[in-house]
């Protein structure tokens, strides 16, 4: 073995190492995070879930999913330096159609926030004047219709495969590319999996930013606090959904290059941007609570009030310890 061959196979290893450290260390506050959120729509279920957080909800649930499910297995090939275990074409089969999947679903959804934020903020008297019914499905049947449309569709291009047949290289993330992105059912998995989904996600969140922009200008008075709110959803959509653009916009655009362009147009950032796709459903959950105000603020107010309760001194009588717990409590909560 060449020195060239060993200093590769060193970089490789390095590499791997610091991919899996970075994936491990995201991984925990993700779990945690979405926990948290959780149980705090869990625990408040007397109270309403309002209409803006039904999808975000369902978005978190298939997120956590793949954190906890799908997240694993390339982790475990990162921290194996390299490798597939185990090596059989059940678990390539299996790893490519479940990854691909909840890929898909996740954008899918995204791309269906985008459209729904639009109509909560901008069409908010027509969805009242549906009825309840109707409303209940128009949020409903989209969320179904996103989460089975890349299972059966990647169950036929990835497990039956009719077009191709699949060669395994089991030194490669998902034992290489499925061999159905070589043929037409590839072209049509780049549009309409992936760049329409970018383009919706772009679009109706350029379309919201400006409308909220020269809403907010125009109205005074009670109107101007309404739409102080709207300003609030604009702005968890944008921050959600910049986690997901900032990553698959590059991903798009090389993928058209190499289609288009030059075949290996993409092939340097290609791993690079492989690894970056898994950090997006981790990071996801922290976005997420950093755009729920009121979580943070009822999370706040529980934890200061609690340390709060904890240090006043032993020789109060029960009543002034009482008195005093629960002003400092009301003290600390006034300065969130």
């Amino acid at each position: 073995m060449s020195t060239n061959d060993t200093s590769n196979i060193v970089s490789y290893s390095l590499a791997y190492s610091v991919k899996f450290a970075i994936l491990i260390a995201f991984e925990i506050p993700s779990i945690l995070v979405s926990i948290l959120i959780f149980v705090y729509f869990g625990w408040n279920r007397n109270t309403p879930i309002k209409d803006h957080h039904h999808s975000i909800l369902v978005l978190l649930v298939v997120n956590f999913v793949q954190v906890t499910t799908d997240l694993p297995m390339p982790m475990d090939f990162y921290r194996l330096g390299g490798i597939v275990q185990p090596a059989t074409s059940a678990y390539c089969t299996w790893w490519a159609w479940y990854e691909f999947s909840l890929n898909t679903i996740n954008g899918d959804i995204m791309a269906w926030i985008s459209i729904e934020r639009h109509l909560l903020i901008f069409h908010s008297g027509f969805l009242r004047n549906l009825g309840a019914k109707k409303r209940r499905l128009l949020r409903i049947v989209p969320l179904v219709l996103c989460m089975i449309w890349s299972p059966i569709y990647y169950c036929i291009v990835v497990i039956f495969s009719p077009m191709c047949e699949n060669t395994r290289y089991f030194n490669s993330l998902l034992c290489g590319m499925p061999c159905y992105l070589r043929t037409s059912w590839g072209t049509f998995d780049l549009f309409f999996n992936g760049i329409f989904q970018v383009l919706i996600i772009s679009i109706f969140n350029l379309a919201l930013l400006v409308r909220v922009i020269n809403q907010s200008l125009m109205v005074v008075g009670r109107v101007q606090n309404n739409w102080r709110k709207q300003r609030k959803l604009a702005l968890q959509l944008g921050m959600i959904s910049f986690v997901y653009l900032v990553v698959w916009i590059p991903i798009s655009i090389g993928q058209l290059g190499e289609s288009y362009i030059n075949p290996n147009f993409f092939l340097v950032q290609l791993d690079t941007f492989n690894f970056l796709v898994y950090l997006v459903p981790l990071v996801l959950p922290i976005v997420c609570l950093m755009s729920m105000q009121q979580l943070i603020i009822k999370f706040k107010s529980r934890l200061f009030r609690q340390n709060g309760a904890m240090v006043m001194p032993a020789n109060d009588t029960t009543g002034q310890r009482q008195t005093r717990s629960i002003a400092l409590g009301r003290n600390t909560i006034s300065k969130f």
